[in-house]
């Protein structure tokens, strides 16, 4: 499926439902609010890892696409930089540890 008329925001939703799935372990659903403790900054480590398929140390656009593909959608690398833009707090057209860790306590 062609994602052309979703949002940024709605694939946001998408991405970060996906990840929490990741990270649902009994030990993680005592969590009031956007804190992180250090067993859900273990699991989004691991988890950022496994999304950074180079090992550069950021998730950049080919990366999130591989994603979107595994995830059953399709978006274009026009959508995937646009997306990178709202979450790139430096700029660099990528997103490193840091950035994902504060996406994720956000949702």
């Amino acid at each position: 499926a062609v994602v052309s008329t979703q949002s940024t925001g709605e694939f946001l939703d998408m991405m970060a439902n996906v990840f929490q799935y990741h990270l649902s372990h009994p030990e993680a659903q005592q969590s009031n609010g956007p804190s992180i403790d250090m067993a859900q900054n273990k699991r989004l480590e691991d988890l950022f890892d496994s999304l950074d398929s180079d090992d550069s140390g950021f998730i950049d656009a080919e990366e999130i696409i591989k994603l979107t593909e595994k995830l059953g959608e399709k978006m274009t690398l026009e959508e995937v930089q646009d997306l990178i833009k709202q979450v790139d707090k430096d700029g660099d057209g990528r997103v490193n540890k840091d950035e994902f860790k504060r996406l994720m306590a956000s949702k």
